[in-house]
């Protein structure tokens, strides 16, 4: 199966119909409007991605104005085929030496089960509830190459010694979300005057072929010496699937097959990188440890959602005397400022990732932030938001601390509803979150702010009454539940607007 010329993308019109696959010619040089169709939320991120990779492969644009052209109308059958000929071999699945995201004589004394490329059908905490049975059993091409892509690049890795992809075992990935998919797709390729901005040895690296054509050696790698296209592709582990099988259809999409993947063998070797690689779907945090710059991809480390971090994925901050922690938007968001200034329009910010335990899966994500006209240009408001919104969080989660310990001589509650307490909040408080992004007019925020600070105000007096009615049947309580009370109304008093703005409007992003 060629991911060039064969149907292997699973689609369904935007206007409704039924789940079809349809080949990337037809996806790119069409005019029809598809989304992508796949029954799990993480695999039509990884199946987006791949397209995106794939795409910039073949055809990258030379300057801003020529991906304009490509994001408004569809390609010609000509300029495909002319940009897909060189790379016949490098995306075949089954190819007989360079198999695609594989290395061809991978021997490895036991055969590996495909649900272990399928990320968190085994050996996450609640894989047995958000799964049905049996989905990876039998595995089409297309859902293959999905899985083998998602696997090597945005989760943990096999774990006993297997190395994780490029941006490390769980990156947050944040990308442009368009109308429709082909339009997502262009919006989320790098013009080449944007790849050599932000990657400075791409000249001398962009030859270089992918991992499965050029494998992986062991010994130490610096970020310098992995070109563009073979860090979009890299993959860390030796595999290769295994003969594949008759059969009538995907455990995975359900559609009619020809054949299915079952099995795989692994080998595992050790390499290192030196340095972090700057992929461009994923934003980066930047701190100082003993006078050195560290620097890392973004994460989903705790259930808070992504609005938390929301900052990070969007505004741009160095390390300097007032900062202690920098940031760097992912590539194709700082692309997207530029690429229309003044005439932009709303942002459609898709967030996904997933939060890992070591190499075991806890939580698959996946959000789209709608940000108004003009998030470009008002970075500071950006974080003044997010920034309030944990501010209220703090609030009603210290008032719950003290009712639940104590404080001094009073007595405390002694039952554990902190956490629960918060997530309540997250859950209640995200729809505020999305329409204030979505509706804010950045040249006159107040307002809008205005509207966000008494809603979550009245969610978290809401929520910590909640949280305390059931135990007040103890008369100690009721001095606990007056001290807990006065700090939550301190700390929210705190939030009020002080000369037209709050007393917060700091930069950190610790969740």
């Amino acid at each position: 199966m060629n991911l060039l010329n064969d149907q292997w993308i699973p689609v369904r019109l935007l206007e409704g119909g039924k789940a079809e696959r349809i080949t990337l010619r037809h996806l790119l040089c069409g005019d029809e409007k598809w989304e992508l169709c796949l029954p799990r939320d993480d695999m039509e991120l990884a199946a987006l991605q791949l397209l995106i990779c794939i795409t910039q492969a073949l055809i990258t644009p030379a300057t801003s104005n020529e991906l304009k052209n490509y994001i408004a109308k569809p390609l010609s059958e000509t300029v495909y085929a002319k940009a897909a000929q060189p790379y016949a071999d490098w995306f075949q699945l089954d190819h007989p030496q360079y198999p695609f995201m594989q290395v061809h004589g991978v021997e490895a004394k036991d055969v590996t089960h495909m649900d272990k490329v399928l990320a968190g059908v085994t050996g996450a905490t609640n894989s047995c509830f958000v799964n049905q049975a049996g989905l990876a059993d039998n595995l089409c091409p297309g859902c293959t190459a999905i899985a083998l892509f998602n696997q090597a690049s945005c989760t943990p890795s096999f774990g006993g010694g297997f190395k994780a992809g490029l941006r490390g075992s769980s990156p947050i990935t944040t990308l442009i979300q368009g109308d429709h998919l082909r339009r997502t797709i262009w919006l989320n390729i790098l013009a080449e005057d944007s790849i050599q901005q932000y990657m400075p040895w791409h000249e001398s690296t962009s030859g270089q072929e992918p991992t499965w054509i050029a494998p992986i050696k062991s010994g130490e790698i610096k970020v310098e010496q992995i070109g563009f296209l073979r860090g979009l592709f890299w993959q860390p582990a030796y595999i290769e699937l295994r003969p594949p099988v008759m059969a009538d259809s995907c455990s995975c999409c359900g559609m009619k097959t020809d054949v299915v993947f079952k099995t795989f063998n692994k080998a595992k070797f050790n390499f290192t990188i030196t340095g972090t690689w700057p992929h461009p779907h994923s934003p980066r945090v930047m701190t100082t440890k003993k006078k050195q710059k560290q620097e890392k991809f973004a994460a989903f480390t705790t259930a808070a959602p992504a609005w938390t971090q929301l900052s990070r994925f969007v505004v741009q901050q160095e390390i300097d005397e007032t900062s202690a922690e920098g940031q760097q938007p992912a590539a194709v968001i700082l692309q997207i400022r530029k690429l229309y200034g003044p005439n932009s329009q709303r942002l459609h910010l898709l967030i996904g990732g997933y939060r890992a335990n070591k190499a075991s899966i806890m939580e698959r994500r996946h959000e789209v932030y709608t940000l108004n006209h003009g998030w470009d240009r008002h970075a500071h408001i950006i974080h003044h938001l997010v920034s309030l919104g944990r501010g209220y969080r703090d609030a009603l989660y210290k008032a719950i601390f003290v009712f639940v310990q104590g404080i001094k001589d009073i007595k405390g509650a002694g039952v554990k509803l902190t956490q629960s307490t918060e997530m309540q909040f997250y859950r209640r408080s995200e729809p505020v979150i999305e329409n204030t992004l979505s509706r804010i007019e950045f040249t006159n925020a107040e307002p809008e702010l205005a509207r966000m600070r008494h809603a979550l105000k009245d969610i978290a007096q809401s929520l910590f009454q909640e949280s305390a009615q059931p135990y007040l049947s103890d008369p100690e309580l009721i001095r606990t539940l007056a001290v807990a009370r006065k700090t939550l109304y301190k700390h929210l008093n705190n939030l009020e607007p002080q000369n037209g703005k709050g007393e917060d409007d700091g930069t950190a992003e610790n969740p």
